[in-house]
Parts: structure tokens; C-alpha cells; sequence
């Protein structure tokens, strides 16, 4: 299994001395980094983890570059905070009556991951054709 992390593209890592750059990223914050183990569920791993390999094999504007690492770090950080709600969703009773209760989170999950399928399918778009028109594209994306 691969390990990796992401820094907070608006943050700084921590100052001190650390053996590697992966001691540094064990050591900080959750606000700070995304590491492949923060994604307990094989599945959300597997979908973090092709995203960021995506990213990494792009290039181009710096300036648009930024806005795809930000926009990734969101969704990231918005999939990590899912995970709980997900596995509390799949381990709930069904009964009846409950079906209100889990329809709100269940929508949100669902748009979370629409949001987080078409950025990731940008940056496999991307990845393949590294042109500046697809870039700003990716960029773009909400």
C-alpha cells in the first residue's frame, strides 16, 4: 500500500527538527494534512489516493496549478470529514420512520461525491491532455 500526504496549499508546515518529511506529516495537524491512513474506508482511499496521483502528474501555470491543488485540498478535506457519517450511515438499522433522518446526509454524501468524481475526472482528463485550455478548465471547476 502507498502512503503519501498533502500539505494545506494556505498553510506552512510546522517549523522544528524532523527525520524526514514523513515524520513531519505524521506530527501535524489534521488541518494541515491529508495522509493516505486519515482514509480508514479502502474504497475513499482508493479515490483519494488516485486523485492525488492525478494532480501530481500535472504541470503548467503556476497560478492555475494553485487553484487545483486548492480545489483538491477541499475535496480531500471534505471526503476525510465524511467518513465517519458514511460508515455510521451503512452500519445504521433500517427501520421505519428512520428514512427522514438518513435522507439529508445521504444527499449531501451523494453531492460530495458527484463534486469529487467530476474534479477527479478533470484532472484524469488533464493528466492525459496537459493543454492550457484543459488547466484553466480544471481550475475552474466548483
Amino acid at each position: 500500500m502507498t502512503t503519501w500526504w498533502m500539505w494545506n496549499p494556505a498553510g506552512t508546515p510546522p517549523r522544528g527538527r524532523f527525520r524526514s518529511e514523513q515524520s513531519l506529516a505524521k506530527a501535524a495537524a489534521a488541518d494541515h494534512v491529508v495522509r493516505s491512513a486519515d482514509f480508514t474506508c479502502p474504497e475513499q482511499r482508493r479515490r483519494a489516493t488516485a486523485a492525488r496521483t492525478d494532480f501530481l502528474a500535472v504541470t503548467g501555470d503556476p497560478a492555475q496549478l494553485a487553484l487545483v491543488e486548492r480545489r483538491l485540498w477541499t475535496l480531500l478535506v471534505a471526503l476525510r470529514r465524511s467518513l465517519p457519517i458514511r460508515e455510521a450511515l451503512a452500519m445504521a438499522p433500517r427501520r421505519a420512520g428512520q428514512a427522514a433522518l438518513v435522507a439529508e446526509p445521504t444527499r449531501e454524501l451523494a453531492e460530495l461525491d458527484r463534486s469529487f468524481d467530476r474534479f477527479a475526472a478533470a484532472l484524469t482528463v488533464l493528466r492525459a491532455d496537459p493543454s492550457p485550455e484543459q488547466l484553466r478548465h480544471t481550475a475552474a471547476l466548483d
